[in-house]
């Protein structure tokens, strides 16, 4: 690890202008250099036009939606939060406020779409699962779910949403279907120092695929955020494709938009980080505000999850985005548990080793 840090670190110091960023861990420094070329980038990537806000929608009214869905909706529950599952038809307000609640989190970190609510066709035919605080009569957070093998037998490949960040087609679908995508996921800011409402989704997650146990494969887009500087993105995409690429499948996904290292040193012997937390604290003393590993990110490799490719949103305030898939049958049972609980996630593997070997015969 500190080979590739003297690397990155001599690589910058070639710049004709520099600024000095130092992050204390401990006893130790590090200090890594950002450009001017780094602080045009970053602003160019925040100055693209941004609409207001939406207000916030009305707390009765939402609180109403909630109260009318079905009892099987609530997926999980901890304390004052629950945790639902609804489609769009269902949550017209709801949906509406998620929108706005997805952009509001999505700027804070350099990213969103510029407009009011955060919005698009692919809402309507998704599934929504949300976490609803039932004394504030708020949302907290919320992930977009859709069953890809229904999706995909009714739009084709397009109706996907990971389809328009990376082009795949049949060859990838078949050996991941059937599958859910998950995406456009988000924690409010004001909730965010608390661990409990990601953990409360992913149980969400785990009760559905509890009760839809031919899902065994999880997909989609994770994000790494235009608020990274450039060394620090370049980093996260060195590390995921020598420690979690799946070539298998990864040669049937193509970027729309690739995602162009400007710092090549293939000749050069590296010795890359092998571990999630030796790379977050690498990016915890690059970046000026000491952040690390994106959150969701780590949580998807705590799960397995094999990254297959990155591309660039530009739709999104220049996000990369990077194609990650779980098979679940893979995760650690501990883990698993953790979502599922331990009998829920015993009946899931039992279920699939069934299949497998009824499959072998």
């Amino acid at each position: 690890m500190r080979r590739y840090v003297a690397f990155w670190g001599a690589f910058a110091s070639r710049a004709a202008v520099q600024f000095e960023t130092r992050r204390h861990v401990g006893a130790n420094a590090i200090t890594l250099p950002c450009t001017v070329g780094d602080a045009r980038n970053n602003h160019r990537r925040r100055s693209h036009a941004r609409r207001p806000l939406a207000e916030p929608g009305n707390a009765e009214q939402l609180a109403a939606e909630v109260a009318a869905l079905d009892n099987r909706a609530c997926l999980a529950a901890h304390g004052e939060l629950a945790v639902y599952c609804a489609d769009s038809r269902d949550i017209p307000h709801l949906l509406q406020e998620i929108g706005r609640l997805r952009e509001l989190t999505f700027r804070a970190t350099g990213e969103g779409t510029g407009r009011a609510r955060d919005i698009d066709l692919f809402d309507s035919y998704y599934q929504h699962l949300f976490i609803w605080h039932n004394v504030r009569k708020e949302i907290v957070g919320a992930y977009r779910l859709g069953e890809a093998d229904k999706i995909v037998a009714r739009y084709g490949k397009k109706g996907l949403y990971t389809r328009s960040l990376f082009r795949f087609g049949r060859p990838l679908l078949a050996q991941l279907n059937p599958a859910l995508e998950l995406g456009r996921s988000f924690i409010r800011p004001e909730y965010q120092r608390s661990f409990t409402p990601l953990m409360l989704l992913w149980k969400g997650i785990g009760a559905y695929v509890a009760d839809n146990p031919q899902y065994r494969v999880l997909f989609g887009p994770v994000s790494i955020s235009a608020d990274y500087q450039t060394v620090s993105r370049q980093l996260l995409v060195d590390f995921l494709t020598a420690n979690s690429y799946l070539p298998e499948l990864a040669r049937f996904v193509r970027p729309r938009r690739p995602f162009r290292q400007t710092m090549r040193h293939r000749n050069i012997a590296l010795t890359i980080p092998t571990d999630a937390e030796q790379i977050s604290q690498l990016l915890e003393q690059l970046e000026h505000d000491g952040k690390g590993m994106p959150v969701l990110l780590r949580q998807y490799l705590k799960l397995g999850g094999r990254v297959l490719g990155f591309s660039v949103d530009r739709a999104f305030a220049n996000v990369l985005d990077g194609l990650i898939m779980v098979d679940l049958t893979e995760t650690d049972p501990k883990v698993l548990a953790r979502y599922m609980g331990r009998t829920k996630a015993a009946q899931f593997l039992a279920h699939h080793a069934a299949s497998q070997a009824q499959a072998a015969g």
